[in-house]
């Protein structure tokens, strides 16, 4: 059997990850200058796209991408939210996989499986907490 303070760190390790990974990129985006915004909305724009959308919902979206990632990637680093805060990266990796669809960036989609298998990694992991609470239960 695994030890149980080997799979807490493997839960902390790959929780933290997941907060790198999206504090990492909302602060790039913030720093772009506008870049990212104006890049794919160009693509969003595109006419040849089998699914078109008004430019406002995209450019919605667009706008909050950004904060989105810094403030689920610093939710991530609070072990008390990792209940919600695991359904909220379900939640917000699945947009980006269904706008690389959109994009029919399809190569883009299969490289996005391992963000959902990254989460599930620590969805599945104890923390130390909950580690401690089954072993209060088992000495009961």
């Amino acid at each position: 059997m695994i030890d149980k303070r080997k799979l807490a760190e493997a839960e902390l390790v790959s929780r933290w990850l997941m907060a790198l990974i999206l504090l990492t990129a909302g602060i790039s985006k913030f720093f772009s200058a506008g870049g990212f915004k104006t890049y794919y909305s160009g693509l969003f724009g595109n006419e040849g796209l089998r699914l078109n959308f008004p430019a406002f919902t995209y450019d919605i979206y667009l706008t909050l991408i950004p904060f989105i990632e810094v403030g689920l990637g610093a939710a991530l680093l609070f072990v008390a939210l990792k209940r919600y805060t695991i359904w909220a990266w379900y939640a917000f990796m699945a947009s980006l996989l269904v706008g690389h669809y959109i994009l029919q960036e399809f190569s883009a989609v299969n490289q996005m499986l391992i963000y959902f298998i990254l989460g599930m990694i620590c969805h599945v992991l104890p923390t130390k907490a909950e580690i401690k609470t089954l072993n209060t239960k088992a000495r009961s």
